[in-house]
């Protein structure tokens, strides 16, 4: 049986390049968009520890406040919302469509799974152009725990009547390959530049340069495997 897959979304499938030079100005600083995304992830999982819930958007300005006094910037508040607009204006690295497509004609089913709000996802999908590609778009609104959660995983996967082992998390992040693992679903690393496994953690079930190079790989394993 062919595993569903499903897919991370910022960094993974969608080039936050256009984001991370808005940011970096307005936090007056080459490293403001690190800084800031480091604290994003860090206090959704503050949320997760305290039994707590901001949905992404509401903890992406409140850590870019936290960023702004880290780096001693003064934040335009009008500048502020625009620049973090933006992350529903993203371009798809050229390799995701021929990826996804390639994926799609070889018979697997393809879904998202990000800690972007419902709303953000719709936007991001539609303005990618991307939204052809899955059968379900999930976000992690609906049940308010930010990946790594193992809870997430395993409700991602319920979702789509199928069982953790057989799903494939395929993402650009070290934390989200080790979460998906730990939860037990197989896991595809795509190396995006920046992006590194985390060395504690199992190595991934595939890594790959891109997004053609995973889709080969996976349908591959399942060719030989029939």
């Amino acid at each position: 049986m062919k595993p569903v897959i499903l897919f991370d979304v910022n960094e993974t499938m969608l080039n936050m390049s256009p984001l991370k030079k808005k940011i970096n100005r307005l936090l007056g600083s080459s490293k403001g968009f690190r800084i800031w995304f480091g604290m994003l992830l860090q206090y959704s999982l503050v949320d997760n520890c305290t039994d707590n819930y901001h949905d992404f958007a509401s903890t992406a300005s409140a850590t870019l406040d936290m960023a702004a006094k880290t780096l001693m910037a003064d934040l335009d508040e009008k500048e502020k919302k625009a620049a973090l607009q933006s992350i529903k204006e993203l371009p798809a690295y050229d390799d995701v469509p021929k990826g996804l497509k390639l994926l799609k004609e070889n018979g697997f089913r393809l879904a998202t799974l990000t800690n972007s709000s419902t709303n953000t996802l719709v936007a991001q999908l539609q303005y990618a152009e991307l939204t052809e590609y899955f059968e379900a778009t999930l976000s992690i609104d609906t049940i308010k725990k930010y990946k790594p959660s193992l809870e997430t995983y395993k409700w991602a996967a319920d979702q789509l009547s199928a069982d953790v082992s057989e799903a494939i998390l395929v993402a650009a992040h070290g934390w989200d390959i080790a979460g998906a693992l730990q939860a037990g679903l197989q896991a595809a690393f795509i190396e995006r530049k920046g992006q590194s496994v985390y060395p504690l953690a199992p190595k991934p079930t595939f890594t790959g340069k891109d997004f053609v190079d995973i889709a080969k790989q996976i349908i591959s394993r399942y060719k030989q495997e029939r």
